[in-house]
């Protein structure tokens, strides 16, 4: 039910029903009921009407004579609200302190409990819908506050709005209430005598009697996010906010925080006090991770203890989620309310590199979503996805690098339910990933949380481990064969790939240094030379911060072995070619000078 239908629905019980019942608004805890009573529901039904709804929230309320009051209260309150605007004016008027000193607004605090009874039965509340919140907080008996709702819609004609958790109710502690679906239906001797069970049975017909519907609140989060992000008027903030944004945020609020706007709120909460301290500029991809991190973090802490960092240097997939990291300096503040402003740069670089590896490039891949959403497929939907992901990883850059730790996890859990045999598709992953482990911790790159048993669990760390070793093997450059012949070849791969090359920030250092000096001085003029042309189309613009150190240390190392064979006269190979080689040198040493 929308909010419109929900309005609808409740002007039409508060202006036409008969029925002399009341109903019920039921949903989890931090749902959004609240709000959307005081922002949707009373503006709906007072326009042109004033004061038409009296709120009371039974949170902690003590005895049936209590709520009598805190009726009369509110309305009193309403009564004199045109009164306390004069001195109220450019301040807080708020109703929680007024009622700790109605003495202030005419009431005589000291009323005895008869006196009240006598005022509260002089209370008009016809046409007015009496809502009553926090059902399930009250501290009255849950039988005794029925029959009071009872006979106030029954006896007296008042229209009421219950509004609760009734899940809550439903699973109290057995002293208190305890929903027990098998005594519930039992008919032996035993279960009879079940008091929980009878008051189940309790609670269950004089609900009949006094309530006649009971509507789930399932709040418009998309709105109910727009509206909390509006509240806190960040320059930031408002900065990252578009529809896909909001979207996101929407799906992370039903399924991360399990529907809880309250600890959406407080997520927003920390955010904004996070880009209050920031003072460079970031993108916006940056700060929306801060953001997301945070919300799923959140999420963690409001249902358990605060978790220990586990997580890199700087960002923890498993405090935030895979595709949005939570930073650490965003923990370090949550946890401890301060923040090194000095690390958000350094964050900002790695999460930076994290990106290279194209982590949304999966919402993209057919092959790659029917297999991550394998259980709502047929098997031959999923079959075919397997088999073609088993072709395409033949191409070493056709599926991204950052796919890999999930492929894993879910060609193993595949492979327990349909029997695939995912051992083509481990060695060609290993084999594409080799050497590739420059940019960010293969660590990070495989933290996952993946519902997986036991042998599963094994089975993914081997996996992950070949996947680790081979990224992490830098000895090599994608298995070059270092023949003279293959130079040219190399370089013709070198300039259809230089973008992908320069992103990865590596290059000769990759190379093993030995095998490459062998080559050089087994080659021709003309081989050394296009040899330097793959130099140069990788090295012509480098700067300091578009390679690694790395580079400029192979680069050290190759010239003093040239040289120191020049030198030694080590070699047998004409003095043209030796003329190419120190022009090879003059040119890394051009690089080395750029880059330092």
């Amino acid at each position: 039910m929308t909010g419109t239908e929900l309005n609808n629905y409740i002007k039409h019980y508060l202006e036409k029903d008969k029925t002399h019942t009341a109903i019920m608004l039921t949903g989890e805890w931090g749902s959004g009921k609240t709000y959307y009573i005081e922002n949707e529901l009373i503006p709906f039904l007072t326009e042109g009407k004033k004061n038409r709804c009296v709120v009371v929230s039974l949170y902690g309320i003590e005895s049936i004579s209590d709520i009598s009051k805190s009726i009369y209260m509110e309305l009193r309150i309403k009564a004199l609200e045109k009164k306390s605007e004069a001195m109220a004016t450019g301040k807080l008027l708020t109703k929680t302190i007024v009622k700790g000193a109605i003495g202030i607004l005419g009431i005589d605090a000291n009323l005895s409990e008869d006196d009240f009874r006598n005022l509260y039965e002089s209370v008009d509340l016809s046409g007015k819908l009496l809502v009553f919140e926090d059902l399930e907080r009250s501290h009255i008996d849950l039988i005794n506050l029925l029959g009071y709702i009872n006979n106030l819609v029954e006896r007296d004609g008042v229209k009421v709005l219950l509004v609760a958790n009734e899940n809550e109710i439903l699973n109290k502690e057995p002293e208190k209430f305890h929903f027990n679906f098998t005594g519930l239906f039992s008919h032996s001797k035993e279960d009879n005598e079940n008091k929980n069970s009878e008051s189940v049975r309790r609670y269950l017909k004089i609900k009949e009697k006094t309530i006649s519907d009971t509507v789930y609140f399932e709040s418009d989060y998309c709105k109910s996010v727009e509206n909390i992000v509006t509240v806190f008027k960040n320059e930031k903030l408002d900065s990252i906010m578009d529809k896909n944004t909001i979207e996101v945020l929407a799906v992370m609020v039903k399924g991360n925080c399990h529907k809880n706007l309250r600890t959406f709120i407080f997520a927003t909460q920390k955010t904004v006090d996070i880009f209050d301290k920031i003072e460079d500029d970031y993108g916006k991809d940056f700060l929306k991770c801060i953001y997301f991190g945070i919300v799923c973090f959140s999420a963690k802490i409001k249902e358990e203890d605060f978790p220990a960092w586990n997580g890199t240097e700087f960002l923890s997939v498993l405090l935030g989620t895979n595709q949005y990291p939570l930073f650490k300096f965003c923990y370090d503040f949550i946890r401890l309310q301060k923040i090194n402003t000095d690390k958000i740069k350094d964050t900002s670089d790695a999460y930076n590199k994290l990106k290279l590896y194209d982590r949304k490039a999966e919402q993209y891949d057919e092959d790659l979503q029917k297999i991550y959403s394998y259980y709502e497929r047929t098997e031959i939907e999923v079959w075919d996805a397997l088999k073609s992901i088993e072709k395409r990883l033949m191409i070493p850059n056709d599926i991204g690098f950052y796919n890999y730790g999930k492929l894993a996890a879910y060609l193993i859990m595949i492979s327990h339910v349909i029997e695939f045999d995912y051992t083509q598709c481990k060695e060609r992953m290993v084999r594409n990933i080799k050497g590739k482990g420059n940019i960010i911790d293969s660590g990070l790159l495989f933290l996952s949380d993946y519902n997986l048993d036991e042998e599963e669990k094994k089975e993914l760390d081997n996996f992950i481990e070949q996947l680790s070793v081979s990224m992490n093997d830098r000895s090599t450059l994608n298995d070059f064969s270092y023949k003279p012949e293959d130079i040219n070849g190399l370089c013709n791969k070198v300039i259809g790939e230089k973008d992908k090359i320069n992103s990865s920030h590596e290059f000769i250092s990759r190379f093993d240094t030995d095998k490459l000096v062998e080559m050089l001085f087994s080659s021709s003029a003309k081989q050394i030379s296009v040899f330097r042309d793959v130099l140069f189309a990788v090295y012509r613009y480098a700067s300091k911060i578009d390679f690694i150190e790395t580079d400029i240390d192979t680069m050290k190392t190759v010239i003093e072995l040239i040289q120191k064979r020049v030198e030694s006269q080590d070699y047998d190979i004409d003095k043209i070619q030796v003329l190419q080689l120190k022009y090879l040198c003059s040119n890394l040493k051009t690089f080395i000078s750029q880059m330092s």
